[in-house]
């Protein structure tokens, strides 16, 4: 926990899909809310943050991308299965 007052905001939007990967990984990591677990995820990655920490950020996007695909993909099946159990 912090001393130092919380007093700023900051904003950025999300698709449905990002936002229900970043829900997922919220419950996964038992976290008391999205916000909270946005931030420590956020803080942590620029505190461990070291001076080659490109190829780290770009394996972070990489693993994000494949998630987001993951998730894509899992919506995809499940639309075709129900579009399959409507067919005789």
């Amino acid at each position: 926990m912090t001393t130092n007052p919380r007093n700023r905001i900051v904003v950025f939007r999300l698709s449905h899909a990002e936002y229900q990967l970043l829900k997922e990984a919220c419950e996964t990591a038992g976290a008391r809310s999205v916000s909270a677990f946005t931030r420590n995820e956020v803080l942590g990655y620029l505190r461990s943050r070291a001076p080659s920490g490109g190829v780290h950020h770009r394996v972070n996007a990489l693993e994000q991308q494949v998630e987001l695909m993951r998730f894509q993909l899992k919506n995809l099946l499940e639309g075709q299965s129900h579009a399959n159990l409507g067919q005789p």
